[in-house]
């Protein structure tokens, strides 16, 4: 068994990883959200952990600090947890975690601003960030692939109007259960309307 990915083994992660029905900076977004909630639940398990060593009394410190450090290594852990649960959202086009999403950028372009205003630089840098997730989630593409965007209908001119006989079935396509669009048989989520092909 090896233990290495050859350059054409990783294409063939990278392009499982990033699916052609799911956008690219979803992908990026979910990954980010992993990281953090990893990061969260270090950080958490770290003030749990210092807390029952101030409970010991290992440091000097009073002893009743030790349930405030362990209630907010707790509450650091649960929000780890839903970060998590919001990666998992974007992973897989839940219409919900566009909204949660959408919320905690616009959050962080209100505390971007007041913190820019009380003088704080790196603040900046989230400002921008923020903005282009807000951006980026409104791009039509995106939308679609949480269900939030129908496009509408071309509108057909009634004297223009032509049919045309089904296309004879080649093997190679099938139809969404969801909306009826043609679909192909590797596509995973229906370009339509986006939602899951079974």
């Amino acid at each position: 068994m090896k233990a290495y990915l050859f350059p054409a083994e990783l294409v063939v992660w990278i392009q499982l990883l990033t699916s052609v029905s799911r956008p690219f900076g979803i992908t990026l977004l979910a990954v980010l959200h992993i990281l953090q909630a990893v990061i969260y639940f270090v950080g958490g398990l770290a003030l749990v952990a210092l807390g029952a060593f101030i409970r010991r009394g290992f440091f000097g410190t009073h002893r009743f600090l030790h349930g405030l450090v362990s209630v907010i290594g707790v509450v650091i852990l649960i929000v780890g947890l839903l970060y998590l649960g919001l990666a998992w959202g974007l992973w897989t086009g839940k219409g919900w975690a566009w909204i949660v999403s959408l919320i905690l950028a616009v959050l962080g372009i209100i505390f971007s601003i007041i913190s820019l205003i009380a003088g704080g630089v790196f603040a900046l840098l989230v400002l921008v960030l923020d903005a282009v997730i807000v951006y980026y989630l409104y791009r039509p593409n995106v939308r679609t692939f949480f269900g939030e965007y129908k496009p509408a209908p071309a509108q057909v001119s009634p004297t223009t109007q032509t049919v045309q006989a089904p296309a004879p079935s080649t093997g190679g396509s099938r139809s969404c259960p969801n909306c009826g669009a043609p679909v192909l048989v590797q596509d995973k989520f229906c370009a339509h309307c986006g939602k899951p092909i079974p």
